[in-house]
Formats: C-alpha cells, sequence, structure tokens
C-alpha cells in the first residue's frame, strides 16, 4: 500500500510544483513580435542633395524599395528572428520589431538611417576615411567573436591603418601630451595614446567638437566617436618580432546590475546584441539616399500577447489551447491504460516543462516553430509511455504477472524510447546547423525537451511504474492498469495465448502496389513543385499571402501655429466620398477610418538655432484605395450638382485630399500611401529543407545500426518521401498558407519515425522469438505482415493523439497558426497511410535484394589468404604415426 501511495504522492506533487512555477518561468522568456507587442519605425527617403525625389528610378524600383533592401540585409545582421519591412508610396518605409528596450530602438533607428563613411583619427585629426579608396583601412567585413563567454567586436585592417598607427605611436615616444588623452588626477592619473572609431563622419568634423568643454563643442559630432584603441595594446609579438596587429578587437562593458563578478544571463545578451549591432553598423555601407527617421508607433502582437510589459503571463489562446490539449489527452490516457496514465502524463508534461525551462536558460525567443517544438516533445514523451504501457499489456495477456510484465516491459522498451527521443534530438541539432535563426527556438526545445524526454522515460517512468506494479494491493488487478482479465491466460492451467491485439489478423499490405504506385507519382510531382516554384518565386516555394495592407492618408506640416487638428482632418475627410462603379452607393471615408495617430518630431535646420517641427496626422484606413479610386467632395448641406470628382483632379484622390486640406493650412500637405509589405522574415525554405534532409539522413543511418540494413533504408525512404509529398501538396495547391509553414516539414518528418519505430521494434521482437530461426525470404514476409497487423493498433492511437493536438490547437489556439496545424494534420494522415502500408514492404524488398548476396563470398574476398609456412620435410627411416580420431585419444 505505501508503494501505491507513494505513486500517487510524487506524481500529484509533480503535477502541483510544475503548475504553481510554470508561470514565473515562463513569463522570463522572450518572445518575437508573434507573441510580443512590438514598435513600428517610420522613415522617410529623400534626395541627398535636397532635390526633388523622383517617384521611380529607372531600374523601376520606387526609392523606398531600393531602401528596404538595404533595410532588410541590416535586420539580418542584427539576427533579429521575426521583423516586417513595409513601403509607402514612393518616399516611406515601415519597420515593425519585436518589443525592445529603447536603446535597442534607438540602435536601429541609428542602422537604417546610417550612410556609412567610417574614419579613423587621432586626437590631433590625423584621419583616414575608409569611404576613400586611398585611405581605406578596414580590408574585410569586421565579425564577432567569442572569448572567455563575452562577446568581441573585430575589424580587421591594412597597410593605411599601420601608417596612423606609427603616427600615433610617435606622438607616445616624443611624449606628445596634446595626443594623449588622460583620466584620473594626480597619482591615479593615466594617460593613453588612442585611435578613434567614427561613423557619419563628414569634412570639417575635428576631435575639439567632441570635448564638452571646448568652444566649438557640438553634441552631434560627439556621438560619432563610438569606439576607441590605445596603440599601447595594438601589439603583438611573433618569434620575438614586434608587429603591429592586423585586426582591432574591441573588448564590450557589460553592464554589471547585480555586483557580482558573475554577469547575469540577460546582461550577456546585451552584450552580444551590442555587440552585433557595431558589427552591422561598421559593415553596413553607405545609402543610395537620405533616409529620416520621422516617428515611432506602438503595434500589438501579430499572433497574440502571451506575457505583458510587466511580466504577466496573459490568459491567451495559445494557453488556453495547451491546457485543454492537456486535460484531454490526459483522461484519453485514463481510458486506455487506467493508472499508469498517472505516470505517463507526469512524466509528458514535466518533458514539456523542462523544454520552456530551456528557452529561458538559452534565450532562445519563443515563436511558431518554437510552439510545433513543444508540441513534438510532449508527444515523444505520450508515445514513449505508450511503448511501455503497451509492452505491460503484451505481457500480460501471455499470462505474466502484473509484476513479472512490468519487469519485462522495462527492458523491451527501452531500446524504442531510446530511439524515438534520440531522432528528435538529431532532428533538433541539425535544425540549428543548417535552419535559419528562426529555426533556433526549434532546435533548442527539440534536443533539451529531448535529453528531458529520454531521461525521465527511462529512468522515471521505470521508477514510477515499478512502485504501482509492485503494489500488494494490486496484486492481480489486471484491470488497474488497463487489461482486459478475460483475455489474460492462466498459466496453471496451461492456457496459451489467445489475444494479440485487434488488428492481429489483418494484412495492412495488400494494397501496397497501388498505393506505392500514388505515393510514388505524388513524390515525383512534389519534388518537381517544390523546386519549381522554389526557383520561379525566389525560394518562396508557398503562397504566403497578399502584400498590400490597408492604406494610409498622410497629413504633415511644418508650421509653427497651424490650424490642422484631428478634427479638421476627420471633417475634410468625412466629406470625401468613395465609390466603385455606381456613384449611388458612395460611402463617406468617415466610415473607412480606423484610427488617427498624432504624431511630432523636430529636426535642426543649418543653423543649430533653427529648430523645424514636424506635425503628423496619420489616418489609418481599414481598406485599399489608391488614385484609382473613384471619389468626390461634397459637404453637408451642399447641392449635390457642387460634387468635386478626382477624375477632375490630375492627382486623382490624393491631389483632392490634399487641396481641401490645405485649404485650412497653406503649409500643410496630405498624401495617400498605399501600404507594401516587402519583407516579412520567415523561415527561409532551403536551410530549413537542408537541415531536415541532413536530419533525416543521420537518423536513418542511426535506425540502420539499431535495425539493420532493409529497415535502415527503408526508414531513409519513407519519412523523405511522406515529407517531399506533404510539402509538394501546399506548393500546387497554392493555399495562402502562413510563412511559417516550412517549420512544419521537419515535425512530419519526425513523426514518420515515430511511427516507423514502433513498426521496427515490433519486427524485431517477433525475428528474436522465431525459434526456427528461419531467414528465409517467405518467413520474413510472413513476419513483417504480422509485425505491421500487432503494431498498428498502437501506430493508430498515436497518430488519433497527434491529429487531436493538432485539431486543437486549430480550433482553440491563435489564428495565425491554424494552417500550421492543418498541415501538420495532412502529414499525419499521410504517415498513417504510406506507413502503414509502404513501410513493411519496402524494408522486405530491400532484404530480399540483399538475400541473394553470398555474404560468405563478399567476407572472403576481403580475406587476406594466408601464406603456407615452408616447412622442412621430415627425413627419417622411422615410420611417420599418423593420427586417427578415436584411437590417438
Amino acid at each position: 500500500m505505501r508503494r501505491l501511495w507513494s505513486y500517487i504522492i510524487l506524481t500529484g506533487a509533480s503535477l502541483v510544483l510544475m503548475g504553481s512555477t510554470f508561470t514565473n518561468v515562463f513569463k522570463k522568456s522572450t518572445s518575437n513580435i508573434e507573441y510580443s507587442d512590438g514598435r513600428e519605425l517610420v522613415f522617410r527617403v529623400s534626395e541627398k542633395d535636397g532635390t526633388e525625389l523622383e517617384e521611380e528610378t529607372d531600374s523601376g524600383k520606387t526609392p523606398a524599395e531600393i531602401i528596404s533592401s538595404s533595410m532588410i540585409d541590416r535586420l539580418e545582421a542584427l539576427k533579429i528572428t521575426n521583423y516586417e519591412v513595409a513601403t509607402e508610396s514612393y518616399d516611406t518605409v515601415k519597420v515593425i520589431l519585436k518589443q525592445e528596450t529603447d536603446t535597442n530602438y534607438s540602435n536601429i533607428q541609428h542602422l537604417m538611417t546610417f550612410n556609412g563613411s567610417l574614419a579613423l583619427s587621432s586626437k590631433l585629426d590625423d584621419f583616414l576615411v575608409n569611404s576613400d579608396p586611398s585611405e581605406k583601412f578596414i580590408t574585410k567585413d569586421a565579425y564577432m567573436e567569442t572569448k572567455d563567454n563575452y562577446p568581441t567586436v573585430n575589424i580587421p585592417v591594412g597597410e593605411n591603418f599601420k601608417n596612423l598607427y606609427e603616427i600615433v605611436k610617435q606622438y607616445k615616444e616624443d611624449n606628445n601630451t596634446d595626443a594623449a588623452e588622460t583620466s584620473g588626477e594626480d597619482e591615479n592619473a593615466t594617460t593613453t595614446y588612442n585611435l578613434y572609431l567614427w561613423h557619419d563622419y563628414e569634412d570639417g568634423d575635428t576631435f575639439s567638437q567632441t570635448q564638452s568643454g571646448s568652444e566649438d563643442y557640438d553634441s552631434r559630432v560627439a556621438e560619432k566617436i563610438f569606439m576607441s584603441f590605445d596603440v599601447s595594446e595594438l601589439i603583438k609579438y611573433e618569434d620575438e618580432n614586434e608587429k603591429v596587429a592586423d585586426t582591432l578587437t574591441a573588448y564590450l562593458n557589460i553592464q554589471d546590475s547585480n555586483g557580482n563578478s558573475k554577469y547575469e544571463a540577460s546582461e550577456v545578451r546585451k552584450a552580444f546584441d551590442t555587440a552585433r549591432y557595431y558589427v552591422a553598423l561598421i559593415n553596413s555601407g553607405s545609402l543610395d539616399y537620405k533616409v529620416t527617421f520621422i516617428y515611432s508607433n506602438n503595434v500589438d502582437a501579430k499572433t497574440e500577447l502571451l506575457v505583458s510589459v510587466d511580466g504577466i503571463v496573459q490568459w491567451s489562446s495559445t494557453l488556453r489551447a495547451t491546457l485543454i490539449c492537456i486535460l484531454i489527452i490526459a483522461l484519453l490516457l485514463s481510458v486506455f491504460f487506467r493508472l499508469g496514465s498517472l505516470a505517463v502524463s507526469t512524466l509528458s508534461i514535466g518533458s514539456v516543462y523542462a523544454a520552456v525551462a530551456s528557452i529561458v536558460l538559452f534565450n532562445a525567443e519563443f515563436n511558431a516553430a518554437g510552439l510545433i517544438a513543444l508540441c513534438l516533445v510532449g508527444l515523444a514523451s505520450v508515445i514513449s509511455g505508450f511503448i511501455y504501457l503497451t509492452k505491460i499489456k503484451d505481457e500480460a495477456y501471455r499470462g505474466r504477472t502484473i509484476k513479472k510484465a512490468n519487469s519485462e516491459a522495462a527492458k523491451k522498451s527501452l531500446l524504442p524510447i531510446v530511439d524515438i527521443n534520440v531522432v528528435l534530438i538529431i532532428i533538433g541539432v541539425f535544425s540549428y546547423v543548417f535552419g535559419s535563426t528562426i529555426m533556433r527556438s526549434f532546435a533548442i526545445i527539440s534536443v533539451l525537451g529531448g535529453i528531458a524526454s529520454l531521461i525521465l522515460n527511462t529512468v522515471g517512468l521505470r521508477g514510477l511504474m515499478w512502485l504501482a506494479t509492485n503494489a500488494t494491493k494490486l496484486t492481480g488487478k489486471y484491470s488497474v492498469f488497463g487489461i482486459d482479465e478475460k483475455n489474460v491466460p492462466n498459466v496453471i492451467k496451461e492456457e496459451k495465448q489467445t489475444y494479440y491485439g485487434a488488428y492481429a489478423d489483418k494484412d495492412f499490405t495488400k494494397k501496397k502496389v497501388p498505393v506505392g504506385i500514388i505515393a510514388g507519382l505524388l513524390f515525383v510531382a512534389g519534388l518537381a513543385g517544390t523546386i519549381a516554384f522554389g526557383v520561379i518565386k525566389k525560394g518562396q516555394v508557398y503562397n504566403n499571402g497578399g502584400t498590400a495592407q490597408n492604406s494610409e492618408i498622410f497629413v504633415e506640416t511644418t508650421s509653427k501655429n497651424t490650424l490642422i487638428t484631428e478634427q479638421s482632418v476627420r471633417s475634410v475627410l468625412g466629406n470625401i466620398y468613395t465609390y466603385d462603379k455606381d456613384e449611388s452607393k458612395a460611402k463617406s471615408l468617415t466610415g473607412q477610418i480606423d484610427d488617427v495617430v498624432y504624431k511630432t518630431r523636430e529636426d535642426v535646420g543649418e543653423d543649430d538655432d533653427d529648430v523645424i517641427k514636424f506635425t503628423y496626422y496619420i489616418v489609418q484606413l481599414n481598406t485599399k484605395i489608391d488614385n484609382s479610386t473613384n471619389a468626390y467632395y461634397l459637404e453637408e448641406g451642399q447641392d449635390p450638382s457642387e460634387k468635386i470628382y478626382s477624375k477632375d483632379l490630375e492627382g486623382g484622390i490624393s491631389e483632392l485630399i490634399t487641396t481641401k486640406i490645405s485649404a485650412n493650412d497653406t503649409e500643410a500637405t496630405a498624401a495617400l500611401k498605399a501600404v507594401n509589405v516587402v519583407s516579412t522574415q520567415q523561415p527561409e525554405f532551403a536551410p530549413v529543407i537542408w537541415g531536415t534532409l541532413v536530419g533525416i539522413a543521420v537518423s536513418a543511418f542511426y535506425l540502420l545500426l539499431r535495425y539493420r540494413l532493409s529497415r535502415g533504408l527503408a526508414s531513409l525512404i519513407v519519412p523523405l518521401g511522406i515529407s517531399t509529398i506533404v510539402a509538394g501538396f501546399f506548393a500546387y495547391t497554392r493555399l495562402a498558407v502562413t510563412s511559417y509553414a516550412v517549420v512544419v516539414i521537419p515535425a512530419i518528418a519526425l513523426f514518420s519515425f515515430f511511427v516507423s519505430i514502433l513498426f521496427m521494434n515490433r519486427e524485431r521482437e517477433l525475428v528474436l522469438e522465431d525459434k526456427a530461426q528461419d531467414k528465409s525470404v517467405e518467413n520474413r514476409k510472413a513476419i513483417m505482415i504480422r509485425a505491421t497487423a500487432l503494431s498498428f493498433s498502437t501506430i493508430l492511437l498515436v497518430s488519433a493523439l497527434a491529429i487531436y493536438i493538432a485539431l486543437n490547437f486549430f480550433g482553440f489556439g491563435a489564428m495565425g497558426n491554424t494552417w500550421l496545424f492543418l498541415i501538420f494534420i495532412v502529414g499525419v494522415l499521410a504517415t498513417l497511410l504510406f506507413n502503414t502500408t509502404l513501410f513493411g514492404p519496402i524494408s522486405q524488398l530491400f532484404y530480399k535484394l540483399f538475400s541473394k548476396v553470398n555474404t560468405e563470398k563478399v567476407s572472403n574476398f576481403f580475406k587476406r589468404k594466408k601464406k603456407k609456412k615452408n616447412t622442412a620435410p621430415v627425413r627419417s627411416a622411422e615410420p611417420e604415426e599418423r593420427t586417427f580420431i578415436g584411437i590417438n585419444d
């Protein structure tokens, strides 16, 4: 009885502990813009020389589109896992990012507007300008490196740098105090001779302008110096010869908030982000246009908010779907396995809990790919429990007691449980190696969650089930573990096993030929489709939906005392009516306004005292309109004959809006801008697919070592084929799916491996149990058919569970992720059909081919022929003794 209570208390206490601490763990995780509120940064594009900006360049692109491409490259350099870049008209670019600190936003704003012009100088204004070929000092791209677990920024430099170094070194030898930098006072005073790295350098900038006490101090110039290097540290020694370093290395100062010698993870992560910023800044180069930051705006999470700004876990659709999923799965397990379900449920929740903790530990950003990985970790753990508890049932139906059945199940389930979780870890590893930045959370959760599941289901499950099955009160009570006592033979009465499973007499491979032909055709079509659409769409195999968003109207003025107000803007727009063809169905723009955002900014003119104030009213519409939209202006109470039609104006509706807005303020301008999404960062198809392919190959090689050649080759072909078929299905149908659709492909491959392992383990057991040890092709075929039948009930149950998990998040989860789980459902159904029907026959085909190979001849071919020893002939007059078996003994 004590063992039973120990079992219940351990599982119950574990569930209470995880439930009570989950929110504290999860709220420390970080999310990208999918699950976190963010900010919209808006930039204005103009000509560098102040001339009027052309709406279209010779290349056919607008200036905004050209600048947006550069911004995308710079965001990629920062390793930002999710962003959105959009153009508005021909002169405005939007960048939407996740919630960050003001410092990070400031860095990103600066990087987006940064126009190159790096320079290196001494304190006495000996300048090298990197944009000038004759003075270029950076030879290659800067890069980040980790030294002692902290980041450094490394800048490769060439001969021009060494010339400047010699100049500053000479200042030091001459003790030129004007070229020195002094810090501290009296005995603590230190003197250094530095080189200074500038950005946005312009002719006429001097070092004295950066010193706050100087007469010509300029705060804008002071901000341009962002790194300095002590010449004393720029020497290295090789073979006792002094040489100037060929790389400038900057160590970042990490802000220590806890007062300890050990930095917190958040502080180290911030240092790495800052290092990436500096590397991106140094490598960014120049822009073709002048880019000005005009305003920022807070935006809601694209999918939904999981954790609020103040660290409170929200009652989100994702959280609700997760809790419902846990509850329903626990109930389903209790129906099939009764008391044993408590251990499986507890350890599966523990595996997911550990996976969530791994996100916090490694500072990975939680995203849709991470959500898929969490589902896979939970599924792998549940399948591990299925294997163990199914083995207990199988052993009980052989006539063993519960205690003995558990002992045998612990032995027989160990290796397949290891296989399930090792494959999960392998796919995660190669998703990290080959996948894009956005796959990092998928990889970390898969690897660390897989390790947790492996440990819990090999050690923890065995221990808990020992407590449950060794409880004396449960001796002989098979029904407590979901075992039908009527099917348990009485060994004392010498009864034989009669029950082998609900589908033991079925042959699921009868339709292998037609199903194989269909699978082959779908595979070829899927492969051709993904390649074709990848080439045509430049890597975007799937249709990720439209790129146009609702339009906006920008009202801008530089007046000091503007007469433009939100009310006046709304009043003018309320008198503008739009319609398709039928003028009688015209609608006022008032009903099409979603929100009006008010923003201001100040800019300094050529004279520092000349401050220009810019005022913006951004009218966000809930529809898409442009200059081709029919519209007219009519004030309330006016005669309909006095309508002013946009088609009578040169600029269409844009001109109509501008004319009426500027009637209140001649300094005001208005522009109707269609918002077009240029790029939304998403997992690139090729890297994710490469990671999946390599993961499949390595997993198949591992299974080949475990289950021999024929099964190992089948485990390579089937997951590869199913993944390609599903990928091709959504490429051909052109259904508008989420940009994350590709992350489901490794998940489908993983599920196919899970099902394959269930079959291979069962077939391997039947081969080992074959007393005749008949290795003939006919006998192996019979064993294959029987193994498919015996494993089908477990495969069906696992597939139903996987489909339920997907349906749960499809129905109760966030709308933004519905397509992901729909694709997974298609993959599970394809796995159930093709894996059950074709895996065994494919394995059998390879066995038949390899059985024709004469292994003895092959092995003898590689064996070296032993040289005969040259023995001298026996020369003796005595007769030789001959050996006769049985006589000489």
